[in-house]
């Protein structure tokens, strides 16, 4: 488990520089058309679809990077106060909630982009772009963090049954065991 632990959190930070480069690369292409906009230089049509676009993808990307790596807001008020076991369980029920709802939200936007795909639903202004393809990128992003949550879910879970394991199969373990 901690193999597949390793380098699942290699993809999650390659995912982190991969969406960190496109808001950037973002930000100076917004810079560009505001600039050329006042000096009169040549701007690019469609930039601000393209923005768009690229704001959904870096975003929904990122948001597994963001978890794994506790960007995420969390309130942390009570958790110092808290001993192991209940801070366990508030962490477990933290993680069990963002599963259930952001599996909810994954599957409804899997379900978006079938029937933009089967209505033929394409975007009106300049690029013409078939509708699902932007949702198909928010999609997979979606289910990235659902994959991300249910990751960290089972590994929190294998890493607190590794004691009790250790001492069924005869081992001294000098830390107690969260389950």
């Amino acid at each position: 488990m901690r193999a597949l632990t390793r380098t699942l959190d290699r993809t999650y930070l390659a995912r982190g520089y991969l969406c960190g480069i496109m808001f950037l690369l973002l930000a100076l292409s917004i810079t560009y058309q505001v600039v050329a906009r006042k000096i009169g230089w040549l701007m690019a049509p469609g930039m601000d679809r393209m923005s768009g676009y690229t704001l959904a993808m870096a975003s929904t990307w990122a948001f597994s990077y963001a978890l794994r790596a506790g960007s995420h807001v969390r309130i942390d008020v009570l958790l110092p106060f808290m001993g192991a076991k209940t801070r366990w369980l508030a962490d477990s029920l933290a993680l069990a909630s963002i599963v259930f709802l952001i599996g909810v939200t994954s599957w409804k936007t899997w379900v978006i982009v079938l029937k933009s795909y089967d209505i033929g639903a394409v975007i009106n202004t300049y690029p013409v772009t078939p509708l699902w393809v932007p949702h198909t990128v928010v999609a997979i992003g979606f289910s990235m963090l659902a994959l991300t949550a249910i990751h960290m879910m089972l590994d929190m879970i294998a890493e607190a049954l590794l004691p009790v394991l250790h001492k069924m199969q005869g081992g001294t373990e000098s830390s107690c065991s969260l389950l």
